[in-house]
């Protein structure tokens, strides 16, 4: 006889789910808000769940080229992105793109997306970086004394759950924004307030799987990207003014 069913999931991906299910319906109950057709919702769903795997996989893949050319083989070329893990950066401008490519034609429906979706981005990986600490990836540098954080005795700064709380924060502070002032570009403040802490707390972080180009990481080049994006965007609409 078999009473019970016992079955061992990875914290990661429970957490990572939760997070999913939270902003979607976080998502679901901003779309009358926002005046948004349920089936249009649904379209935006998909293409959003299939450009955030394929952006994720394939930035992590892009950084690991380096070791692809030191362990070339055909083996490992065909499941260089399969086998890749997944990159935040990477999961989100998957997202973002596959909602410009399919709204690109209707830009009151791509703003309209790209507004009411602002708040669930911190929210979603809020819980991502949270079962970041309980997988154990995505670690900081050794301390030089251990601290213990909910029972548990660590060795590395815990910067995966400074940033679940900084996204939470975040995801309060657009909530709020997008209330109160729905006049300001929520996506853009995430991008740019987000970006500029990444580019802090990569610091701290004590593993280099992610890559590192010249002293900087991936995510550090990124969020610099993203700067330079709004800060050239800003001059030239101040010029054409």
């Amino acid at each position: 006889m078999y009473p019970y069913i016992i079955i061992e999931l990875p914290s990661y991906v429970v957490m990572a789910f939760l997070g999913g299910v939270a902003a979607l319906f976080l998502v679901y109950s901003r779309l009358t808000k926002y005046g948004f057709l349920f089936t249009d919702f649904l379209k935006i769903f998909a293409v959003s769940i299939v450009g955030g795997v394929a952006g994720s996989k394939l930035l992590f893949a892009i950084t690991r080229i380096p070791w692809l050319i030191q362990n070339f083989s055909v083996m490992n070329l065909l499941w260089l992105i399969p086998g890749s893990g997944f990159v935040f950066y990477g999961g989100l401008f998957g997202v973002l793109s596959a909602i410009y490519l399919v709204t690109r034609k209707d830009l009151a429906l791509q703003e309209k997306t790209f507004q009411m979706m602002a708040p669930a981005i911190p929210l979603f990986h809020c819980f991502g970086r949270i079962g970041c600490f309980m997988a154990g990836c995505c670690y900081g540098k050794e301390l030089a004394e251990p601290i213990t954080v909910v029972g548990i005795q660590l060795e590395q700064i815990p910067v995966q759950l400074i940033e679940a709380l900084y996204e939470f924060l975040l995801f309060w502070v657009i909530s709020i924004i997008s209330r109160k002032k729905p006049r300001i570009n929520s996506l853009r403040v995430y991008l740019l307030s987000y970006s500029l802490f990444r580019f802090g707390i990569e610091f701290f972080r004590g593993d280099e799987i992610r890559g590192v180009f010249l002293g900087l990481s991936t995510a550090q080049w990124i969020s610099m990207a993203i700067w330079i994006f709004y800060l050239v965007k800003k001059t030239r609409k101040a010029n054409y003014n």
